[in-house]
């Protein structure tokens, strides 16, 4: 068996969403939060059906609240609904993670 299609059964068990919808988010996310803010706010993991950020700065983080609904839906435009359903940020310096 591919070693993709085991991956994706074992994300699948854990409610992950596919390779393809976390590499869409990742890929896209200049796009997603603007340019600006991808400078700032990085896209670093998906865990079950939550989006993990990091931002270099704990402002950022709570500055992320009043951001978080208009994230979800941009992602959900991407890689359909459900698939995540709520961001965390972690602060972290830039060559952190």
């Amino acid at each position: 068996m591919p070693i993709r299609r085991t991956l994706e059964r074992l994300m699948a068990g854990m409610g992950a969403p596919e390779i393809d919808a976390t590499t869409t988010i990742v890929d896209a996310w200049p796009d997603i939060v603007g340019p600006q803010l991808a400078s700032r706010i990085v896209a670093v993991a998906v865990r079950g059906s939550e989006l993990v950020i990091r931002v270099d700065d704990p402002a950022w983080a709570s500055q992320l609240g009043w951001l978080e609904q208009q994230l979800l839906t941009r992602i959900e435009a991407l890689v359909g609904p459900g698939r995540i359903t709520s961001v965390t940020a972690r602060v972290a310096p830039k060559d952190a993670i």
